[in-house]
């Protein structure tokens, strides 16, 4: 009942209360004037029966004391008759019967009536007596009885009549009620209609508001909360639609679901990881049951199944899980529970990621960490590892270990007669042929340029020699044209074994490289094991006497600066120059001579970091003079890495001349940042603590290509010209010169391409999305560069 009544409307319930409320004081409004009423009858009843005596006895006496019977029959006969008694019976004084009406003689008379209640003997009639007094002297008794039937039909008259008024006043009642219920709940019954419409999801539900009181507050309340709602889920729409966007645009699978694994979202990254077809609907279903459905096969099944249940047990952050597949892709697993604000798992997240191409890009990386890009080779870099576990090797075994130095004979004039492209072409020939005659434990490297190596453990000096012999004589066979000219190629080779000739690794290249110049004095094309004996030879004279040049050169100025422009490859407009040191011939003021004859001497002398200075000071000077320069870029040589100060010196001289440290740009070597990194990191921050803008020159060189880019914080890479001279032809270098872009636009780096011959390989670069570029196609060195004499004149 309590139930089926909570379940009525407002309106029902008012109108039922008040009817009730209604019903029960009429109940009582009814029962108390049937009370009274019957009193009223009763009073009425006894004050008539109470005027029937005297009436009675003054008729009745007299003849009664005459004994005249006839009178006295008569009277009782017309006052039945007109007093509308049951019956009268006349007693004498002595009990005797004289006269009746209405009673049969004979019978007993009934008992007299105390009162005129209902529980009476004879409920009908009230039996009484008169006494019969004339002067003073009793003469009999009159019984008789009188008529209370009326009394009955007159309390139900009366209780119909109330009754009916009571009936009348609820229908009316009932009819005003409902009609002010219906007044009274028609804007509550709006907002009951309006309020289920917002929950079905009709939001633009808006009601009028028609009065001030509560009813109409409780209104503007709702539109208020209405408007509100609508706000709110017309946000979280956006932002789910945002979320539902960048899930989807995400290469990352992600897949969430609830407490009792069953999926309740997946993006499409999800289903293109594990291949599952895209008709299947997987919302609901468990994640168990959707991976079934994964075209990908596992390649360890148990090995994921375990580390699965291990995760959904712990309820806690997984570690990275590597999925190997048949097929050979990599996928990576991360998992995390999902808590609701209290803290309760409502889920787990999982997020799926395949790192194939990563994996085959790190292989990549790792490869050319330590190969020459040109050849294939290890680089010096390897070189450096190969020959300290050389040294360590040899040294726990106490055994002997050999190194193999050799160069090409007349390289450079071969190189500089036909061509980069001619050079880098017998460099290749050359790798393969001697690399084919390297067994698997000895290590052959390209150390730059021409110079070769080759790292031989557990060295036995008669197969040294014999490999020395197999490679200059397979060099010298290897056929070369160029330009309708045979060209026959030889090499000088040097050999130093350990520990007879070194027993660090630094002693050991330089006895070997000595040995190699041993070689060259006995007419190249030949090999030599290194002798001390001969160490002091012309060769040797020779550095020495580049050492002195470079310092006479220091001294009396006889160095220069060249520029060449970096264009913008969009627009073809000049961005800034770089500057290119040269050296005056003393004995030639006519002659220059460029940096590749004396920059070697100058590194290993320790004259590169006075010629840095020079370089810096003189760029420094010339922006000063030349205001309207943008700004200019320098070299530093990777030794000035350990002068902590450099950078000051750069900031001195920069505040010295007034010039911002923003136009000037200097420029590192990635192989020599990759090899002293630590000391190339301190000496990059404190550049940048200068103001200046820092270049990684060479950049695809060595490991530092892409591994290293964090932790070299470069502001420009500008790429290595062994993969712009042949660009259009090469499609190897095509794919590293665009990862390169790729890479630097991703770290918001700028990105240079040197080496820039031909107009093929500026359009191809300019699709690359190559920010700026620099070769000969465009202009060449120069001390008198436009953009120099035309700023400063």
């Amino acid at each position: 009942m309590i139930r089926w009544f909570s379940t009525r409307s407002l309106r029902f319930k008012l109108v039922l209360a008040s009817v009730l409320v209604e019903v029960l004081l009429l109940a009582l409004l009814v029962a108390n004037s049937h009370r009274l009423i019957d009193s009223s009858l009763r009073e009425q009843a006894l004050l008539r029966i109470t005027e029937l005596g005297p009436l009675l006895n003054a008729a009745l006496a007299a003849p009664l004391a005459e004994h005249d019977l006839a009178t006295l029959n008569e009277i009782l006969h017309e006052s039945r008759n007109r007093e509308g008694l049951v019956y009268l019976v006349l007693l004498d004084a002595r009990g005797q019967v004289v006269a009746s009406s209405g009673w049969r003689v004979g019978t007993a008379l009934p008992p007299l009536d105390d009162n005129l209640d209902e529980d009476r003997d004879s409920p009908d009639r009230f039996d009484t007596e008169t006494p019969i007094i004339l002067a003073g002297q009793r003469y009999g008794v009159l019984r008789y009885g009188v008529a209370t039937g009326f009394l009955r039909e007159a309390r139900a008259t009366l209780l119909q009549q109330n009754i009916a008024i009571a009936a009348t006043e609820v229908a009316l009642s009932v009819l005003l009620l409902s009609l002010l219920g219906l007044w009274l709940t028609r804007h509550l019954s709006h907002l009951a209609t309006a309020s289920r419409q917002v929950a079905e999801g009709k939001l633009d539900v808006s009601l009028p508001v028609y009065t001030r009181d509560e009813v109409g507050e409780l209104t503007a309340a709702f539109n208020t909360m209405s408007a509100a709602v609508r706000r709110q889920i017309t946000q979280l729409q956006q932002e789910q639609a945002r979320l539902n966007h960048l899930l989807s645009a995400m290469n990352i699978g992600i897949l969430f679901e609830d407490g009792r694994n069953r999926v309740m979202y997946f993006n499409p990254a999800f289903r293109r990881i594990w291949r599952i077809p895209d008709g299947l609907d997987l919302t609901g279903r468990t994640t168990q049951e959707v991976l079934s459905r994964s075209a990908n096969v596992l390649a360890r099944p148990d090995h994921f199944s375990k580390h699965i249940l291990q995760v959904v047990g712990t309820r806690e952050v997984s570690e990275t899980f590597e999925i190997v597949l048949a097929d050979g892709r990599v996928l990576t697993q991360l998992s995390y529970p999902v808590r609701d604000t209290d803290g309760r798992f409502i889920g787990r997240l999982w997020i799926y990621e395949d790192v194939t191409r990563e994996r085959q890009t790190a292989e990549q990386l790792i490869y050319l960490a330590e190969r020459d890009s040109l050849t294939g080779l290890y680089n010096r870099h390897r070189f450096q590892e190969e020959l300290a576990r050389l040294l360590a090797e040899s040294e726990r075994r106490k055994t002997r270990g050999a190194l193999l130095f050799f160069d090409l004979d007349e390289f450079k004039y071969i190189n500089d007669t036909f061509g980069h492209r001619a050079g880098d072409a017998m460099l290749i020939r050359v790798a393969g042929e001697v690399g084919a005659l390297v067994r698997r434990n000895e290590s052959l490297a390209r150390l730059g340029g021409d110079e070769f190596a080759i790292v031989v453990p557990e060295a036995d000096e008669g197969e040294v020699v014999q490999l020395a012999e197999r490679v200059i004589r397979a060099i010298s066979q290897i056929p070369f044209r160029f330009e309708q000219q045979n060209l026959r190629l030889t090499t000088s080779l040097g050999i130093a074994f350990y520990p007879e000739h070194g027993d660090n690794a630094e002693e050991l290249v330089a006895h070997a490289d000595a040995a190699m110049y041993q070689a060259k004095e006995a007419g190249k094309n030949a090999w030599r094991v290194y002798r001390p004996d001969r160490d002091g030879t012309r060769e040797m004279l020779g550095r020495l006497s580049w050492q002195e040049r470079i310092a006479s050169a220091l001294d009396k100025g006889w160095f220069r600066l060249h520029f060449q422009g970096v264009y913008r490859a969009a627009d073809g407009t000049l961005s800034h120059l770089e500057a290119l040191v040269r050296m005056v011939d003393e004995t030639d003021p006519s002659r220059v001579i460029m940096p590749g004859h004396f920059i070697g001497y100058a590194e290993k002398s320790g004259k590169i970091r006075d010629i840095d200075r020079w370089v810096i000071a003189e760029s420094v000077r010339l922006l000063a003079r030349a205001p309207q320069l943008p700004l200019l870029a320098v070299n530093i040589s990777g030794r000035s890495f350990d002068d902590p100060g450099l950078p000051h010196y750069i900031a001195d001289t920069l505040a010295g001349h007034r010039v911002a440290p923003a136009r000037l740009m200097v420029e590192l070597t990635e192989t020599s940042a990759v090899t002293d990194l630590h000391d190339a990191q301190r000496f990059i921050e404190a550049l940048r603590h200068t103001g200046c803008s820092v270049c990684l020159d060479d950049f695809g060189t060595g490991f530092s290509s892409f591994a290293y880019l964090k932790h070299l914080r470069a502001d420009v890479l500008k790429i290595d010209g062994l993969f712009i001279r042949d660009l259009p032809n090469d499609r190897d270098n095509q794919v590293f010169v665009k990862s390169i872009v790729d890479v630097a636009r991703g770290m918001s780096k700028i990105t240079i391409a040197e080496f820039v011959e031909d107009a093929e390989t500026l359009e191809m670069l300019k699709r690359f999305g190559v920010d700026m570029v620099q070769g000969y196609h465009l202009d060449m060195p120069r001390d008198n560069h436009p953009a120099v004499t035309g700023q400063s004149g």
